[in-house]
């Protein structure tokens, strides 16, 4: 384990976004094959593209001039840092910002983690949800780690 500091976080967050979406990415060509996934992402695939979002915003948040302290006073709320960057920088992409929203819902209320039900009432399917994902990595500037590691 090497030693993360203020100079070197935001880079820190988008090598573990990249991790985790090539995780997500693996586990969703297996996992997303079982019956019922055709209709929704696996929740180990939802939740490992929510922390892939969740930390490509904090590091473009990061870069644009957030402090870490404000970052982590975000939490987990993945609409707010959205939020946050389109207050620092008018030059954002078009996403999907209601599959945004689901997969914040799922990610701060542990739905995932416990199997319910969004406050939302749906989940999202792997395409939108893995777009939203490469959208927010392409934003953040993160290493494209599967061109590396392959």
């Amino acid at each position: 384990m090497f030693a993360v500091s203020p100079d070197n976080r935001a880079q820190y967050y988008k090598y573990l976004a990249s991790l985790n979406f090539i995780c997500a990415d693996e586990a969703d060509k297996k996992i997303g094959l079982l019956p019922g996934y055709e209709i929704a992402a696996p929740p180990p695939v939802m939740t490992l593209c929510a922390h892939a979002i969740e930390l490509s915003l904090k590091a473009f948040l990061l870069e644009n001039g957030m402090i870490e302290k404000e970052t982590r006073k975000i939490g987990h709320d993945l609409v707010a840092a959205w939020g946050k960057a389109k207050e620092l920088s008018e030059d954002l992409p078009e996403i999907d910002e209601n599959v945004l929203a689901i997969i914040s819902d799922l990610l701060v209320s542990d739905r995932l983690r416990y199997g319910e039900r969004s406050n939302l009432g749906t989940v999202p399917v792997y395409g939108p949800l893995s777009d939203l994902v490469k959208q927010m990595l392409e934003l953040c500037g993160a290493p494209n780690l599967a061109e590396t590691v392959n």
